[in-house]
């Protein structure tokens, strides 16, 4: 095989994986809009379709989750305009910060691609 035969090989090889590569991006971008129109959370994670990922524990349904610890059958809202919309009464809820939360304030929550729900922060 001659050096020119040999390039020509070697540039048909990384033709080939571009095109995989970019079939791979139009199948993620194919899921993405698919998530976006019925409304679903991003199946790459991060935020969800409708409301931005954004949630909240309101008071009414706030209980103590101990730093680094997590509850389970937490209600979980999502604010809609002026609404307030329960979109789970079942959620495990983490809570990674370094005090436990206060059954007395707003939680506001992000949720992760598994379906549980994160503490981001509470009301003062």
């Amino acid at each position: 095989m001659t050096n020119a035969e040999a390039r020509i090989v070697h540039l048909e090889q990384e033709l080939r994986r571009d095109e995989l590569a970019i079939a791979a991006l139009q199948a993620a971008v194919a899921a993405l809009q698919q998530a976006v129109r019925t409304g679903q959370t991003s199946p790459y994670g991060g935020g969800g379709g409708g409301g931005g990922g954004i949630y909240e524990i309101t008071t009414a349904n706030a209980g103590v989750i101990a730093a680094g610890g997590s509850a389970t059958g937490v209600t979980m809202s999502q604010r809609v305009g002026s609404s307030v919309v329960t979109v789970s009464t079942t959620a495990v809820v983490y809570n990674d910060m370094e005090a436990p939360t206060v059954a007395s304030k707003t939680i506001i929550c992000g949720q992760n691609s598994d379906g549980s729900f994160l503490v981001i922060t509470q009301s003062c």
